[in-house]
């Protein structure tokens, strides 16, 4: 057979692996167009040491005042909106003929990854990266806490096709007063494998994947990242914490220089071996209130943007992957 399509086992979704399409590793590196040489400071960046007063102000700095490393502030152009004290807004429904909405009522932050505008996470040592996924870590925690947001994503756009508007190193929060259907589903998925089996579908994922090998790019005592049986885009990877977590707050501070040293070591395998590829990143998280369940399991996914989506994968919600996640995971791990 010229194709297989695999599901994963924990969404359901399928994805058609075509041998056909196969390329080399250096057919899927970054853009054909060259990326342009950034220099240390952009006096235009609001994001740049110097430039603070060009932000909203700071939520969250680590190491703060001049000297800072990292810096969390309000997006200035908010896809959500969180006004403090304001009575305007609320998660309350409203109903106009067949139609339901919600005010645009949440938070959405930027976390500042480093002063320097030409950083990049796979340049900074793993000790800066901790301080990033801490920054992470304590906004999720906060955010979590106002009793409007039932959904707090944490993710990063790196490189035109991943979306950014900035080159200056930097993520995203966005918590919204909703759940979406595409996270219920997840969510249904996990609870219906849980009531039929008694397990959580990504520990047994887990359990599988560091047994059978094939599939596993790296791994240390509390984390580890494999390239999923379905694929759903070539060098997609998923980080899981190794203890069963149903929520990225239950990530305790002790472990996060081990994620910090997964996430590093991951990403700079992909730059170096695809040549700094755009990506985006997300943090998958249990809902705000389902925090502790048994059946959920928090991940990091990682989706390089070295494919597009065309018409079937759109009309079918189904993807079509040209390299196998077994042939990902040797190249990467190959990769020093």
């Amino acid at each position: 057979m010229s194709s297989i399509i695999r599901q994963d086992m924990s969404t359901k979704d399928w994805t058609i692996f075509s041998v056909k399409r196969a390329q080399r590793p250096h057919d899927y590196k970054g853009s054909k167009k060259k990326k342009k040489i950034l220099e240390k400071y952009e006096p235009s960046c609001p994001f740049c040491k110097g430039n603070e007063s060009m932000t909203p102000e700071e939520i969250l700095a680590i190491n703060g005042g001049k000297d800072w490393s990292v810096r969390v502030v309000p997006n200035k152009f908010p896809a959500v909106e969180y006004i403090k004290g304001s009575p305007e807004g609320s998660e309350r429904r409203h109903i106009s003929g067949p139609y339901l909405a919600i005010d645009g009522i949440g938070h959405h932050e930027v976390i500042i990854e480093s002063p320097w505008h030409n950083d990049n996470i796979v340049r900074m040592d793993t000790t800066h990266v901790e301080k990033i996924v801490r920054a992470y870590r304590q906004r999720f925690i906060d955010i979590s806490s106002d009793h409007q947001n039932q959904l707090v994503i944490i993710f990063k756009n790196h490189g035109k096709r991943a979306g950014t508007s900035l080159d200056h190193p930097h993520s995203q929060i966005v918590a919204t007063p909703f759940v979406p259907g595409y996270i219920r589903n997840k969510m249904f998925e996990a609870q219906r494998y849980y009531d039929d089996f008694g397990n959580c579908v990504y520990c047994d994922i887990i359990k599988h994947e560091l047994e059978d090998a094939s599939r596993l790019v790296y791994d240390n005592d509390k984390y580890l990242a494999i390239a999923p049986y379905a694929s759903v885009v070539p060098y997609n990877i998923v980080i899981y914490p190794k203890k069963h977590q149903s929520c990225f707050a239950e990530t305790t501070k002790d472990e996060l220089m081990d994620l910090a040293s997964v996430l590093r070591t991951v990403l700079k395998k992909l730059y170096d071996l695809l040549d700094d590829p755009d990506y985006n990143f997300v943090i998958d998280s249990s809902p705000v209130d389902q925090s502790g369940n048994r059946h959920y399991h928090w991940h990091l996914e990682i989706l390089p943007r070295l494919s597009t989506r065309a018409g079937f994968e759109i009309g079918s919600g189904m993807n079509i992957n040209s390299i196998f996640p077994e042939t990902c995971a040797e190249n990467l791990r190959n990769q020093k």
